[in-house]
């Protein structure tokens, strides 16, 4: 009767074993732990409470109490407007976060304390809801604010975590050598809030601090600046829709919020200016590098050559000068250069400068003799390179380049063949010109327009073109005709109001691969021919000084970077949508884009 009443007993606890747990024979499956915990920390207490006045000038801290254990994520992300030399500092204590003054503060001062998305729970790291503490080492709140947005002057996309500082000290230097005195962080819409600022006017700056020392380095950031002083008119309250907290995802409650100011950021080119290189590639061609653009030579002395022997060629953005030299005679192995130019001096003024150069070049025949080897066989000829592709031949035309510059050109030995279906053959005449941006380079263009099922050549005869070596150049040919893929389509743009100079692009969807330039002057219909169905983008550029590149600005200057905007069909929309076998017409008005 025992053994029966044991074995009863054990049965019973067998069968409640597994009837609480699906696993109590699977000890290598863990048990689980419930649903993901995805709710943030929760702000219990602050203190001192926000709005605090009189709070201590030195070892102020403050106390945020949640309610559950939080960690400092991510130190950078908490900044303390004004800011100090010494960023306060953030320690766990428990379930509080207490933040401490490291630099002793302003007397009589308004302080921020933005918290960003420094904080986060211990466990699964859900960020704590952005928070703003405020409060005054004086009797009272400063109260007034401004918004913006912050975009990228070249591809107008908004610039995320950008440094944006207010600065009551209106001297051009301030943003160099002072701390601001108020700052925030873009967020990612390039949207900013400045807040609690006093009644004064600020001159406002973005800029990148790589170093994070609060100061503008033109070295290394890039920058933006308001034209002029700003004055905050506005005060804050709990009911101001931009001083709320908000979900980045969120793109229609983020598009709502009013940026009173645009700043533009732009990456300064190097204004000290000097020779910063220069050498010989060849025996008689070499280059001088500057630091800056826009070098100004009074001027450039080749010792013992005449002038009329010197080729000259300055970049886009002249800051370099290539140079050939075109004698009969060997030249020297150094060669002797005269230069005369501004300079920054130790002042930062520009001044002039005289530099004494001897160029030198190890020339081919002599290593060659050093290493006991045989020359190698001269050439006979160079190669011009000939390139023609048919979706732009009507626009770009025929493309002819030298690795040299050409000494001798013998026009009438160059023929332009047109061919139609039956085979039948004519000569057909074209335009010849040198290339506005690089002496080495010539384009052809059929005089008449080109048609459709028609074909071309582009023949050039050995010794149509001498360079600077006395060398003729190889034959060289190109053929091309106009697409007749029946799917491609016609984009014309039609410009009014043009005022200045622009550039007018057709990009791809992303603003990145380019297909087509136009520099308009006057108003005019810009054709974009053949093109594959998909999406386009029409960036322009206001080329105020007329040099074909869209140019940077400059801080001191005052100079903005030159406007770039992307062409809009409906506001908000810059895709073109152009489908296949269609003719697209836009109407531009260029005084209404650029106002």
């Amino acid at each position: 009767m025992r053994r029966i009443t044991a074995t009863v007993i054990l049965l019973a606890l067998f069968v409640a074993c597994c009837l609480s747990s699906h696993s109590c024979a699977n000890t290598t499956t863990p048990p689980s732990g419930g649903p993901k915990d995805t709710l943030p920390p929760v702000l219990v207490k602050v203190t001192p409470e926000a709005g605090k006045t009189g709070f201590p000038v030195t070892e102020g801290k403050i106390t945020l109490l949640y309610n559950e254990y939080t960690v400092v994520k991510t130190a950078s992300d908490i900044l303390l407007s004004p800011p100090t030399r010494r960023k306060p500092i953030a320690k766990v204590k428990g379930k509080n976060i207490i933040i401490t003054m490291q630099d002793t503060l302003k007397a009589d001062r308004t302080y921020t304390l933005d918290l960003g998305q420094a904080l986060a729970d211990n466990n699964e790291g859900n960020l704590a809801p952005r928070m703003v503490y405020t409060f005054s080492t004086g009797e009272t709140i400063d109260s007034l604010y401004f918004t913006g947005s912050v975009i990228n002057s070249k591809t107008l996309a908004p610039v995320k975590g950008i440094l944006v500082a207010a600065y009551a000290d209106q001297s051009d230097s301030a943003c160099f050598n002072t701390l601001p005195d108020a700052i925030v962080k873009s967020d990612d819409w390039g949207f900013f809030v400045l807040r609690n600022l006093r009644d004064t006017s600020y001159r406002v700056y973005a800029y990148t601090d790589a170093d994070g020392d609060f100061k503008y380095n033109p070295d290394e950031d890039e920058v933006a600046f308001l034209d002029s002083v700003f004055t905050p008119t506005r005060a804050v309250n709990d009911s101001i829709y931009e001083l709320h907290s908000f979900n980045m995802k969120d793109t229609v409650l983020c598009a709502l919020r009013e940026a009173m100011v645009t700043l533009r950021t732009f990456k300064e080119l190097q204004s000290v200016q000097y020779l910063q290189n220069s050498g010989r590639t060849s025996e008689k061609q070499g280059f001088l590098k500057f630091s800056a653009a826009d070098v100004q030579i009074n001027s450039l002395e080749f010792v013992g050559i005449p002038d009329t022997a010197v080729l000259l060629q300055y970049n886009l953005t002249r800051d370099s000068i290539d140079f050939w030299i075109n004698t009969d005679y060997r030249l020297d192995d150094s060669l002797l250069i005269r230069l005369n130019y501004m300079k920054t001096d130790s002042t930062g003024v520009l001044a002039p400068a005289e530099e004494q150069l001897a160029l030198a070049v190890k020339l081919e025949e002599q290593l060659t003799l050093s290493q006991g080897k045989s020359s190698p066989e001269p050439d006979t000829a160079f190669v011009l390179k000939v390139s023609a592709q048919d979706e732009t031949v009507e626009q770009l035309g025929v493309q002819l380049e030298s690795n040299l510059p050409v000494i001798r050109i013998i026009r009438d030995s160059i023929r332009l063949w047109e061919t139609n279906p039956k085979g039948q053959q004519s000569e057909k005449a074209f335009f010849f010109r040198q290339d506005t941006t690089d002496i080495r380079k010539y384009v052809i263009t059929p005089v008449e327009a080109l048609i459709k099922g028609y074909d071309y050549e582009l023949a050039i005869p050995h010794g149509t073109f001498i360079n600077l070596d006395k060398l003729p150049n190889q034959a060289a040919s190109a053929k091309f005709k106009v697409p007749q893929d029946e799917s491609l389509s016609l984009l014309s743009v039609a410009l009014t109001g043009i005022q200045d100079r622009y550039i007018v692009e057709l990009t791809d969807e992303k603003g990145e691969k380019v297909y087509r330039t136009y520099y308009p002057d006057s108003p005019q219909t810009l054709l974009f021919p053949y093109l594959q169905a998909g999406q386009y983008m029409i960036r322009i550029t206001c080329d105020k000084n007329r040099n074909r590149i869209a140019d940077t600005g400059n801080l001191l200057e005052h100079r903005q970077p030159e406007i770039v905007l992307y062409y809009e069909s409906t506001p908000g929309n810059r895709i073109l949508e152009i489908p296949e076998s269609a003719e697209i017409e836009q109407t531009i008005d260029l005084k209404k884009m650029f106002p």
